[in-house]
């Protein structure tokens, strides 16, 4: 198989890993109350340990892929973060467990660091777009694959909850096929007249940054309590598993529909419609309204969709940038906006304890108004890439201005 097909699987294959390793924790908040004496307000802190945790893995291990290449971080990061999964799985104590998270977190943000620039550089021109699409659609599978292996082990969770999470050590795999399968690096980096500066894209940093924080903070503000409050306006207990599974495919099939639609479109107004799909469903899937309640599930289906068109940021930043600087910049605006949405899913879960569902449900609607609006907005200022200027001479990437 050409190199281009073995970067795409393994990118895919670690990606798919590392979202499964970053949520399979959510199932089990009641078992890690239980084994380790703490109360909700603490384990739930497991999740926001994993996202800051991927903020600083975007920094660091970013940069460390513009210098020593994609190919040996990712499989670095992904031999990492499935390896902390089983010390998680049999951590003695609480402190073990939290930093084996935090450290588990750090691997997760250098993987989807080095795993988008290693697909993205690997790929031919023409199909660069559909191949991005096809990686960045991991997150969807390794949602929805959470929620089947919390099915397959939902009968003897409370005795086998240690072995749940061991699961998570399956994309350790990947690492051996990815050093195996593949060259080194393919970039073929120019030395620049002048030293590149981390502020000289700080116009496409801060707007990329804004973008995915806004589409994050609105996925996760609905995702995050969907379990809690479906029940509250009507949807049975036993299908909101279901549903959660079938959103996850969605935002897949959402991220490899805008990936291939970018081939022939603007990236500008692709994500422009995604923001606008999402946007006006929002308020369907999470219905604070009576009369919307009866298309709560197709409303959540489309809301998915709409959030698939996601990755074409950080693709559109990718495009833009100088190849020196493409992981560092494009792992910081990803993993910001993850850490942003975490944060932001935190102050709901604290607001909705005070106001209680009917109230949280609104404030979710409102915030994720605001967030959706955010990124219409800027994508609006969002340049044609013969339009923009570039920051360093003898250069053929623009930016985002």
């Amino acid at each position: 198989m050409k190199d281009y097909v073995h970067a795409t699987f393994a990118s895919t294959g670690s990606w798919i890993g590392n979202i499964y390793d970053l949520t399979l924790v959510t199932y089990i908040y009641a078992e890690l109350e239980k084994s380790y004496h703490i109360g909700l307000g603490v384990v739930s802190l497991l999740f926001a340990l994993g996202l800051i945790g991927r903020f600083f893995g975007g920094l660091y291990l970013g940069a460390l892929t513009d210098r020593a290449g994609a190919r040996r971080v990712m499989a670095l990061s992904t031999a990492g973060y499935a390896i902390f999964a089983g010390i998680m799985a049999f951590s003695p104590d609480v402190f073990i467990l939290f930093s084996a998270r935090f450290v588990q977190g750090i691997f997760m943000g250098g993987e989807w660091t080095s795993g988008t620039v290693l697909g993205y550089e690997f790929s031919p021109a023409d199909i660069r777009s559909t191949i991005f699409g096809i990686i960045q659609s991991g997150y969807g599978i390794g949602y929805a694959l959470t929620g089947v292996a919390y099915i397959l082990f939902l009968p003897t969770i409370g005795a086998t909850w240690r072995l749940f999470l061991i699961t998570g050590t399956i994309p350790l795999i990947i690492a051996p096929y990815t050093l195996m399968k593949l060259p080194g690096d393919k970039r073929v980096i120019k030395k620049a007249k002048n030293k590149i500066h981390l502020m000289d894209y700080k116009i496409p940093l801060i707007k990329s940054m804004i973008m995915m924080s806004g589409y994050f903070s609105a996925y996760f503000a609905i995702l995050s309590f969907y379990p809690t409050v479906a029940p509250s306006f009507g949807l049975p207990g036993s299908i909101v598993g279901v549903v959660m599974i079938a959103s996850s495919i969605t935002v897949a099939i959402g991220f490899l529909i805008f990936g291939r639609l970018s081939n022939n479109f603007r990236k500008k107004h692709l994500i422009m419609a995604g923001s606008l799909i999402a946007l006006a469903f929002s308020w369907v899937a999470m219905p604070y309204f009576g009369f919307l309640r009866p298309f709560a599930l197709p409303g959540m289906i489309i809301f998915t969709f709409g959030v698939g068109s996601m990755p074409i940021i950080p693709l559109l930043l990718m495009d833009r940038i100088d190849p020196a600087v493409r992981g560092l910049i494009s792992g910081i605006s990803y993993n910001f906006g993850a850490l942003f949405g975490g944060l932001i899913s935190v102050l709901l879960g604290v607001i909705g304890g005070i106001v209680g569902y009917t109230g949280l449900i609104l404030i979710i609607d409102l915030t994720t108004l605001v967030c959706l609006l955010s990124v219409f907005a800027v994508s609006i200022t969002i340049k044609k890439k013969k339009e923009s200027t570039s920051y360093l001479s003898g250069l053929s990437g623009d930016n985002i201005k």
